[in-house]
């Protein structure tokens, strides 16, 4: 699998705000990370809107994977917001059902193969319960970047790697 950037800078703890709001946040700092293209942060929130990505686990918290076009990613990123109050998500593939999402695992993938092999790897991971809770319950950016890679058992290139 290919390499993925993870780090502190790209992880948000008791984030609030409007689902785009959240959205727009998350996909600027990437751009500012130079992780992205500045047409990552349209194509995240229209793809969002076409595409939906929430998702409910079987527990109580619900996650959202928005990703978008491998032309708008300069590098293989992942970034995570822990969101202080559940914002609301259209289900994926049940665009007439709702969940409210806790948990956003937004993707930069260059490669489409990479991105179908982190979203298994994420689907696995959700249905982990205690994994979950701990995420949720996360209270520093270091314990949420360790926890993802060790539970993804993915490559991930930190600091001055990029």
């Amino acid at each position: 699998m290919a390499e993925f950037y993870l780090d502190k800078r790209l992880v948000f703890l008791q984030m609030t705000g409007s689902q785009e709001d959240i959205l727009r946040s998350m996909a600027e700092n990437l751009v500012k990370e130079d992780l992205v293209e500045t047409s990552f942060v349209a194509g995240i929130i229209n793809r969002e809107k076409e595409y939906p990505t929430g998702l409910p686990t079987s527990s109580s918290i619900s996650i959202a994977i928005p990703h978008t076009d491998i032309e708008h990613v300069k590098k293989n990123a992942i970034s995570i917001a822990l969101l202080k109050k559940p914002v609301t998500f259209q289900v994926m593939g049940e665009v007439s059902m709702e969940t409210p999402v806790s948990i956003i695992f937004m993707l930069a993938m260059q490669e489409s193969h990479a991105q179908l092999t982190i979203l298994k790897k994420l689907m696995d991971f959700l249905q982990d319960e205690t994994t979950l809770q701990d995420l949720s319950e996360s209270q520093s950016q270091e314990h949420v970047v360790s926890l993802i890679e060790r539970k993804l058992s993915l490559s991930a290139s930190k600091g001055g790697d990029r």
